[in-house]
């Protein structure tokens, strides 16, 4: 029984996951919520405005339970942290705190701002990765096609006294394995990525490594460095800027971040910030945030002026953040050609220098 109840809560949690609002509707709804609050409504009417239009069924049901928990006297960042798979802690702190210092408007139109800025550069991740997938996927087509369909028909034109050279060899083995254990290969693919996931997430140390090596990879670790440090300083800006302390920012962005390591060394600096040191001391010479990150949190420190140096900064990491995504996307063409021409001559050497052999023994 309780195995049961247990399968029908992971099929629930499953649908909901299916069917919850996307970072496009979270975007949608930022924006109307700065559109709508510079035009001088309400919190309640606003989210009445734009419940009245919404389609999507879960947003609409979230919207009218944030009407009447806000109709029972809630503040709105209240009610929005009621709704955490929705809304992140980052962003009910900061409406919190625009609550708080009579700001909301000018807040919600800088969160609209950024979540509009990362949805285009998750859109530009996603559509570059889309075409090697695709390729990826129409290749492994043609290959079992190859293996299962044409290998073993052209296998029995070869006389048996022929020497077959090993790369044929290889793609029998390789056909045979595909015509008799196919659903072997399928099994270890499902085994693999579920295990991966569930390592990664419960067990501490194969976290690490994993994360330690997405920084440290080649290609990937100076966009993966820059994303960090690009969020790291947009998020503390706009910390600073709703008036927030530095202990709760590092905080709070310690708890945004999912790398170990970038959490671990948040985690640091926020102690060291409680002992009496200043950010750019305990940031100082950790691999993690580059030389000039470091000085120029140091000269905000020393200038009273850190929020100032946090938005200029947070603008060049992010300019910084586009450019190489545009460079990873066209570097992946390339690199996904070379391996595709790979596999392309290994089965026609597997064809065709038998059949060479043939003819010279003729």
């Amino acid at each position: 029984m309780e195995r049961k109840v247990e399968k029908l809560w992971v099929l629930g949690k499953a649908l909901i996951e299916m069917q919850r609002p996307t970072l496009a509707h979270k975007v949608a709804f930022f924006r109307l919520m700065a559109v709508t609050q510079k035009a001088g409504l309400g919190i309640r009417e606003a989210l009445i405005v734009i419940s009245d239009v919404e389609k999507h069924k879960w947003l609409k049901k979230l919207l009218l339970d944030l009407i009447d928990q806000i109709n029972q006297w809630i503040w709105v960042s209240a009610a929005m942290g009621n709704h955490m798979y929705f809304f992140d802690k980052a962003e009910v702190e900061l409406i919190k705190s625009a609550e708080q210092m009579w700001n909301l408007p000018e807040t919600l139109e800088n969160m609209s701002n950024e979540l509009e800025k990362f949805q285009e550069i998750k859109g530009k991740l996603k559509s570059a990765m889309m075409y090697p997938v695709m390729i990826l996927i129409f290749a492994a087509i043609a290959v079992c096609v190859l293996l299962i369909k044409v290998i073993p028909v052209i296998v029995d034109i070869f006389p048996p006294e022929l020497t077959l050279p090993r790369v044929t060899t290889f793609m029998m083995s390789a056909s045979d394995f595909l015509i008799e254990r196919w659903y072997v290969l399928i099994w270890w693919v499902i085994l693999v990525y579920f295990w991966s996931k569930f390592l990664y997430q419960k067990v501490l140390v194969v976290k690490i490594m994993i994360d330690r090596y997405l920084i440290a990879a080649p290609v990937l670790w100076d966009l993966i460095k820059t994303f960090h440090r690009y969020r790291f300083t947009k998020l503390l800006w706009d910390f600073y800027d709703a008036g927030i302390s530095p202990l709760n920012s590092l905080n709070q962005i310690w708890n945004i971040f999912s790398n170990y390591h970038y959490k671990k060394k948040l985690y640091d600096v926020e102690h060291d910030l409680q002992h009496g040191y200043q950010m750019w001391e305990s940031m100082e010479g950790s691999w993690l945030f580059n030389p000039i990150l470091v000085q120029l949190v140091g000269i905000g420190e020393e200038a009273w002026d850190i929020g100032w140096i946090l938005k200029k900064i947070s603008w060049f990491y992010r300019t910084e953040l586009e450019t190489k995504v545009e460079w990873i996307t066209k570097l992946i063409e390339p690199i996904l050609m070379v391996f595709v021409a790979g596999i392309i001559w290994m089965i026609v050497a597997a064809i065709f220098l038998p059949l060479g052999d043939m003819v010279w023994g003729l």
